[in-house]
């Protein structure tokens, strides 16, 4: 009986995102046992709404940083999508709205993908551009002030199971699984991990890079537009200071669950459990009536040390592999 426990325990331990699970539950726990108000229906729904968006980001940007670019635009491009859906509202059919917002969010991700790819720009330098074009473009769409989204438009990040249950962290969950079968089923998703570990290997045994990666963009493209299809329908409104910022949580929450910042190793579910952990913090954050400005710091500090936790395992990783190479010699010697 023991041993029919263990196996899925050191099973489950094994895996990349085992850590980023255990910080979860942990401080799930702390959060419950300390703040009375964090068990409140209205808060754990905040919470599955947030997620949800955050976790949708964090799907395509896991492709786009398998591949071992990074897209820092995806804040942005949600935001642009909104304005697009508030400005398309007024002369389409609500149905044909969301499809445009999706068809233009690939758009984007494939510009992106260009750029990166094709063109050669630096990726963070090619989706910096991107993101300003798009932020000036949201603003010339609704202007300086806030806007009313038409209640017909937040069917999709607006609405309950049961009055609570939010339907847009079903379209998250649905989106993960998604993501999580094609990285690890198909011929693409190989591809993916393949040109992110090596990309000069990866080209020699003839694997279209260029493709790939403008497909990994094209993937994050359409999950910025889900994204920004969900916040709108879950606020109601667009603000000119939308999803600000949103691009370094995400970036945050996948490298916590496992994805390597060089590419060639991911993991979705990983993703998605990082964004859980960090509006996790936030919440526990905005409860403790701690600054905004407080806030930016430690969002900051925990970027910093997903990144340096990404360094030194791949460090380490390398290590490894010199000491293996050093010793076959050894040995061939």
């Amino acid at each position: 009986m023991e041993n029919k426990v263990k196996k899925p325990l050191r099973s489950i331990m094994g895996k990349q995102w085992s850590a980023v699970l255990l910080g979860n539950i942990l401080l799930f726990i702390v959060l419950a046992v300390f703040q009375k108000a964090f068990l409140k229906p209205q808060n754990l729904v905040n919470i599955l709404s947030q997620c949800s968006l955050y976790g949708i980001m964090s799907v395509g940007m896991t492709f786009v940083i398998s591949t071992g670019g990074i897209d820092i635009s995806v804040g942005m491009h949600a935001f642009f999508i909104m304005a697009v859906m508030f400005q398309l509202n007024k002369i389409m059919p609500v149905w044909m709205v969301f499809l445009a917002a999706l068809i233009i969010g690939a758009a984007v991700g494939t510009v992106n993908g260009i750029l990166a790819s094709v063109l050669n720009f630096p990726d963070m330098i090619a989706t910096l551009a991107v993101m300003s074009v798009l932020r000036g473009a949201g603003y010339l769409l609704i202007g300086e002030s806030a806007k009313q989204i038409d209640p017909a438009l937040r069917v999709v990040g607006g609405t309950k199971i049961a009055d609570f249950f939010p339907v847009a962290t079903i379209i998250m969950v649905i989106i993960g699984f998604a993501g999580h079968w094609v990285l690890t089923n198909t011929r693409f998703g190989r591809y993916t991990l393949a040109v992110g570990g090596n990309r000069n290997s990866a080209k020699f045994t003839g694997i279209n890079i260029h493709m790939v990666r403008i497909g990994a963009y094209a993937i994050c493209g359409v999950c910025a537009a889900l994204a920004g299809i969900v916040y709108a329908g879950r606020l109601g409104t667009i603000q000119p200071d939308s999803c600000l910022g949103y691009e370094f949580t995400v970036i945050t929450a996948v490298v916590l669950g496992g994805t390597k910042m060089s590419g060639g190793k991911s993991s979705i579910a990983g993703s998605i459990l990082g964004c859980v952990f960090l509006y996790l913090v936030e919440n526990a954050m905005t409860m403790l009536s701690i600054s905004s400005y407080y806030q930016e710091f430690i969002r900051g500090i925990m970027m910093l040390c997903a990144i340096s936790i990404d360094t030194i395992s791949t460090f380490r990783q390398n290590a490894a592999m010199v000491r293996d190479r050093k010793r076959r010699i050894l040995n061939n010697n």
